[in-house]
Parts: structure tokens; sequence; C-alpha cells
């Protein structure tokens, strides 16, 4: 039997830059897997700054062999990510369990984890990244 696909969920309390660099850097320094579901449900401004930061995030991801989710963003966070061409490496779902429903279409159990307590071997060049 293999073993179930693994992803984890996080929460985004707002979209301020120093928010999302937090939430990008423990992306960075404790996840276990390459795919992450974003919780912006509480966001209801991004920044262009704090987007960037995302968007370089769910490339760093993608290169890992996963990608970054976006769940229950509202229709201010949804136009900014439009404008911005920003769709096909932020894809949004209206809720975590449609983005979770999103990556089972690929028939894996899909199972979430917590962010390790340790340092992540994730990211093999975490000083060469930005966050």
């Amino acid at each position: 039997m293999s073993r179930p696909a693994q992803y984890h969920l996080l929460s985004l309390p707002d979209g301020s830059w120093e928010t999302v660099s937090c939430l990008a850097s423990a992306i960075r320094c404790r996840a276990t897997t390459p795919t992450v579901i974003v919780d912006v449900s509480a966001v209801e401004r991004l920044t262009i700054d704090a987007l960037a930061v995302l968007v370089r995030k769910a490339m760093r991801l993608r290169s890992a062999g996963g990608e970054l989710l976006l769940a229950g963003p509202g229709p201010a966070l949804r136009k900014v990510i439009a404008r911005t061409g920003t769709e096909p490496l932020l894809p949004a779902f209206c809720d975590s369990r449609a983005a979770l429903r999103a990556l089972s279409d690929d028939g894996q159990a899909w199972q979430r984890v917590e962010l390790s307590a340790g340092e992540s071997t994730l990211f093999s060049e975490p000083a060469q990244e930005q966050h």
C-alpha cells in the first residue's frame, strides 16, 4: 500500500508583508512536504509585496514537486490575483475542503501533517531563498 500524499494547512490572519513573510519563513524552515494549503479567509487586503512573497513561495514549492493553494480568498484578494496574472501559481478555492478535493482528483489519499518542530530538509538551499 502506498503512503498517502501529505499537505500542510496553514492560516494567514492578515495580508501584511510582515505576516506573509513570517508564513513563508515557517514554510521554508519547517515544512516537511511541498504541498501547502493557506487559509486566507481572514485576509481582507494583500499588499503587492506580500503577494510577491506568496508567488515566490509557490514557485519554490513547485520546484520541490508541490504547490501552494489558497483557501477562502474574498473578492478583493481574488481580484488582485486576477489582475496580476498570478492565478496559475496561486490557485484559489472557496475553502480548504475544496482545495483538498482538488488535490484528491489525482486519486491519492491526502493526509494533513503539522509543520515540523525542527529544521526542514525539504529545501536544499534555504540560505539562497528570499522571503
